[in-house]
């Protein structure tokens, strides 16, 4: 038996540092985006997102919503709160699906793809993220009016980790997507 001195495979080590140094801009990337869009959320006034974003985009939603489909509730939205005889639920800031939202804008402005294929999944992390939410808040909503022992729990892990769980598959399904574009296009952000 003889022992083969190592070959150092020149292509390999370049490989090998190519994809480590594509690893670390995504990291860079993503954390710089990830802070910056937390910073700008915590520089909007608190009186905005409650009156206008929290009221008109979340909470006047989640009253027709729970109106039409459950219409003795008889909910009203005021200003960003849900009320009825049976409960009252305010939105706050966190509430909205921003934390998830934030995690998939700055992966997929890490992530090297078209500027088509990064609009796309803007989009959709944006509806997905949009529509999850306001499942939860109305989900919320029961939980405090019918089964207010779960309201806690579910309100504190098990929407919030459910909610990052989709998105990181949601990301990982647009990534595997836009790995797959074709040779003409050029990706942003290598």
């Amino acid at each position: 038996m003889s022992i083969q001195p190592l070959h150092h495979d020149s292509q390999l080590e370049k490989k090998t540092f190519l994809n480590r140094k594509q690893e670390l801009r995504f990291l860079l990337v993503f954390l710089s985006c990830y802070g910056l869009l937390h910073m700008a959320y915590f520089m909007v006034p608190d009186k905005f997102l409650r009156d206008v974003v929290f009221h008109t985009g979340i909470v006047t939603v989640s009253q027709s919503v729970i109106n039409i489909s459950a219409p003795r509730e008889h909910v009203s939205a005021v200003g960003n709160k849900l009320v009825s005889t049976k409960a009252s639920l305010e939105v706050v800031r966190g509430c909205d699906g921003s934390g998830a939202l934030f995690l998939i804008v700055a992966a997929i402005m890490a992530f090297s793809a078209t500027l088509k294929r990064k609009l796309l999944g803007l989009f959709l992390g944006l509806a997905l993220i949009y529509g999850l939410n306001q499942i939860r808040i109305i989900g919320l909503y029961f939980l405090v009016a019918y089964q207010r022992d779960w309201f806690l729990p579910v309100h504190t892990y098990f929407a919030p980790s459910f909610i990052v769980i989709v998105s990181c598959i949601f990301f990982a399904w647009w990534a595997f997507g836009a790995k797959r574009t074709s040779d003409d296009e050029q990706p942003l952000a290598r």
